[in-house]
């Protein structure tokens, strides 16, 4: 997204993707499948622990850091 760190005011983990799909339209198609379901490929980390499924209602906390973490591949 260009960025490596945005700002965010949000509630749940669906709060922070909705707003980042807002702004930025190209995210929809790289966090779901043409389905809507979440890609199983995407990390998310709250405060450097991994959340493996990640629960997008989960609350989240003032402070809390919040990582999105693309696939990537090569060799």
């Amino acid at each position: 997204m260009g960025q490596s760190e945005i700002e965010l005011e949000a509630n749940t983990l669906n709060d922070i993707i909705q707003t980042l799909m807002r702004k930025y339209n190209s995210l929809k198609d790289l966090l779901f499948d043409s389905k809507g379901i979440l890609r199983h490929n995407i990390l998310f980390y709250i405060n450097n622990m991994v959340q493996n499924p990640p629960d997008l209602s989960r609350k989240l906390n003032d402070g809390d850091l919040v990582l999105l973490v693309p696939p990537a591949a090569g060799g």
